[in-house]
């Protein structure tokens, strides 16, 4: 028993408290807004609320379908929105349309949002402008910061030193998570690669872009998100956003929110950043970020998912099938299994955290599709399931 305070207590030492809370809570768990310290979001005066439109005979077949499917999936909600209409829902036992769901790194979206608004009112002059114009200090971890740019931070293009591997209790996103001072976590930051070259999903480039914007601003992220997302969109709950023990919030996840609340993000970028006559955000910021010849190219935009739209085939001569009847141009690769594949360029893009929490947008069928759970019982991957089913939404 002894032996063993003491190992706790020398790791404590060297490497702070993250990898005893990873050690005692390991992987992060629908539970952890309990975990941490945490700040109110409040909701609108005056709330927007999508039509209740479930029921509708158009749409019993898709009832049928997601009732089926989802069923040992571990979805705790579910919503299909069409034209701004609720055409499907559903919850689990213990859940219900006032239940916060966390969103793990579905936040990383809104952090993306906020750098645009920031932009668009000139609090950042652009996204080309360098990380330390902002955060001069920065520039005495490494000469290669001379070099990187807000752009590079929004598309996870940094070569920031940071480990994402969510299995050892002393990798960076363990530290980033769990420890205790964000904000000495990027005063330390280095850099491997020059910013620019490689595409590397690390959750330190959106905390990083959360101190810019506290820095410029000189307010809150909680601040900046109830003042020009939440309450603009007509967030019917408050919200709740974890907290590191320095009172820093967890940019890169954490913020917890009803699912109806989580859907206003995608319809802000679906309705081209205008909130019921009011421009958010700007229509140039969400065009940048939701372009099909950028999402396709680079699969992630101002921390947006592309999503993919790949269709299999047993022989080469089916898939050229399909790209004639559907007069469509697409190169044909085969795979190791003797099989082929067709990956068509889509409009459809995702906000996306650990667990299978999902905000889903379809501009071409004007859908909206949240998902938030836990990982499926059985075998069915929410990244492929979910655009499907919006892509067939007519």
């Amino acid at each position: 028993m002894k032996k063993g305070i003491l190992c706790l207590f020398a790791l404590t030492l060297c490497f702070g408290c993250a990898p005893i809370r990873a050690v005692r809570w390991w992987q992060p768990d629908l539970s952890d807004s309990s975990k941490f310290a945490k700040a109110d979001i409040p909701k609108a005066a005056l709330p927007f609320r999508f039509v209740e439109a479930t029921g509708q005979r158009k749409y019993q077949q898709l009832t049928a379908y997601l009732d089926s499917m989802l069923i040992n999936t571990n979805t705790n909600a579910f919503l299909v929105i069409k034209n701004d209409s609720l055409i499907y829902q559903s919850f689990a036992e213990h859940s219900n349309k006032s239940t916060l769901h966390p969103s793990f790194s579905v936040a990383k979206s809104y952090i993306g949002t906020l750098t645009g608004i920031a932009i668009d009112k000139g609090i950042i002059r652009s996204a080309d402008d360098l990380v330390i114009k902002y955060l001069p200090e920065l520039e005495n971890n490494d000469s290669r910061f001379k070099q990187l740019t807000i752009q590079h931070v929004l598309d996870m293009r940094s070569g920031l030193d940071f480990d994402e591997d969510k299995q050892s209790p002393f990798a960076g996103i363990t530290k980033l998570y769990y420890g205790s001072s964000l904000k000495n976590q990027i005063a330390g930051l280095k850099m491997k690669r020059a910013p620019g070259s490689t595409f590397e999903y690390q959750s330190i480039n959106t905390q990083l872009l959360a101190a810019v914007l506290e820095k410029v601003s000189g307010e809150k992220v909680t601040t900046l998100l109830t003042k020009y997302l939440w309450q603009p969109l007509g967030a019917e709950s408050d919200a709740l956003w974890n907290l590191d023990d320095q009172k820093m919030v967890k940019a890169f996840c954490c913020l917890n929110a009803t699912a109806a609340d989580f859907a206003k993000l995608g319809r802000l970028y679906l309705k081209h950043g205008n909130w019921e006559g009011k421009q958010v955000v700007s229509r140039n910021w969400i065009n940048r970020t939701t372009n099909p010849e950028a999402l396709a190219q680079s699969g992630y935009k101002n921390q947006w998912w592309a999503c993919s739209n790949v269709t299999y085939f047993k022989d080469s001569v089916s898939a050229v099938a399909m790209l004639d009847r559907n007069q469509l141009k697409a190169p044909i690769r085969k795979r190791t299994n003797g099989g082929y594949s067709v990956s068509l360029k889509t409009g459809d893009y995702r906000a996306e955290g650990i667990l299978g929490q999902l905000i889903y947008v379809n501009p071409d069928n004007n859908v909206i599709i949240v998902r938030l759970g836990d990982y499926p019982k059985k075998n069915i991957y929410f990244n492929g399931f979910i655009p499907k089913v919006g892509r067939e939404i007519k």
